[in-house]
């Protein structure tokens, strides 16, 4: 009992108000005790991520690695007795849906550092940005000079013919970078127009996987020529040395994601989640990621971005105001219309 209390002393100094710099938190506040993190970025940023925190504040930490869907779905079913306490990366759409659906606890009093950009804390006090990145084509350039073909510059141009059995998309059922994917059409074209071209572009798909990091990993294994996912992924498998890999930004414009961070609401846990949360939002924590090949921009003043994504700001990006917002009001809308319109037997299980 006093260790209880001494727990909940110090963490309510430390982290009632987290006005002190981050310096000056007791991160070891709890050690010894417990806590479980839903996964929703790439594991191993994740693994990486969970491995820090523990070494830095000893509490034993465990994870689950699911899709951002699938976090919010799980989150979701287990409302009445959560059994995680914090949800750890994965795009926007489906935490803007989580906080809407009352599934995310109001960190009200969380002071962290300053943000680069005021688009990353639009979640806020529900959810908090960790890092962003940008929807793009990354592709095989030795398969498609085998076939004869150019590598797509624009939405319209993957619906060619020539990229048959080419294309790799994320499924919107089960990951939140297909949801993204889709609305990025809806919000550019309007709903006909969005449908007509994603049953063009069915035509040349290969496969819907489940991951929005997949879709880069299936051009890697050359399972496909063109993958339609987040580019600092492809920019990933560059830098590990697949030098056939090039990267492109569709010219009418793409979306971007902020990825997120949150408090599971009534999770078992809230103190350490607490802490958890101070962790994920300090340069320290988002610097980890990538010394695994997570190479997203990072969201707050302090933390250094990749050099390497660099490239990605010199491709001239055109990025459209995406409204991540609309895209979580109407997620089962897009889902519905999606599925509708594409082959189902090209949708990869798990």
């Amino acid at each position: 009992m006093k260790r209880f209390l001494l727990c909940i002393l110090t963490l309510a100094l430390s982290l009632g108000c987290l006005c002190a710099a981050a310096e000056e938190i007791d991160w070891r506040a709890c050690e010894d005790s417990e806590l479980m993190v839903y996964v929703g970025c790439d594991e191993e940023h994740g693994a990486a991520v969970i491995k820090a925190f523990q070494e830095k504040t000893g509490i034993n930490t465990s994870y689950t690695r699911l899709s951002g869907n699938e976090c919010y779905n799980r989150i979701k079913a287990e409302r009445e007795a959560p059994q995680a306490d914090v949800w750890y990366g994965g795009t926007w759409d489906p935490y803007i849906a989580a906080a809407n659906d009352g599934l995310l606890y109001a960190y009200e009093d969380f002071q962290h550092a300053p943000y680069k950009s005021d688009k990353y804390g639009i979640g806020e006090p529900e959810w908090f940005g960790i890092y962003s990145g940008y929807i793009g084509f990354i592709c095989d350039m030795d398969a498609l000079k085998k076939a004869g073909a150019e590598p797509p510059r624009s939405w319209e141009d993957l619906t060619r013919p020539e990229y048959a059995g080419m294309i790799c998309m994320a499924n919107p059922n089960a990951t939140g970078t297909g949801v993204m994917t889709a609305s990025i059409l809806w919000q550019l074209f309007g709903e006909e127009k969005a449908l007509e071209l994603i049953s063009e572009i069915d035509k040349n798909v290969v496969a819907y996987v489940g991951t929005g990091s997949d879709t880069c990993r299936e051009v890697a294994e050359g399972k496909a020529a063109i993958g339609v996912g987040f580019l600092h992924t492809g920019l990933m498998y560059i830098e590990e040395g697949h030098d056939n890999i090039q990267l492109f930004a569709p010219s009418e414009g793409t979306g971007y994601e902020v990825g997120g961070a949150a408090i599971i609401e009534n999770c078992p846990h809230l103190d350490e989640a607490k802490l958890f949360l101070a962790f994920a939002m300090s340069p320290e924590c988002q610097e980890v990621g990538q010394t695994v090949g997570a190479l997203q921009f990072l969201t707050v003043e302090g933390a250094e971005d990749p050099e390497s994504a660099q490239v990605l700001l010199d491709m001239g990006i055109n990025l459209i105001d995406y409204d991540s917002t609309w895209t979580a009001e109407h997620k089962d809308e897009i889902i519905a219309a999606w599925t509708g319109a594409i082959s189902a037997d090209k949708i990869e299980e798990d």
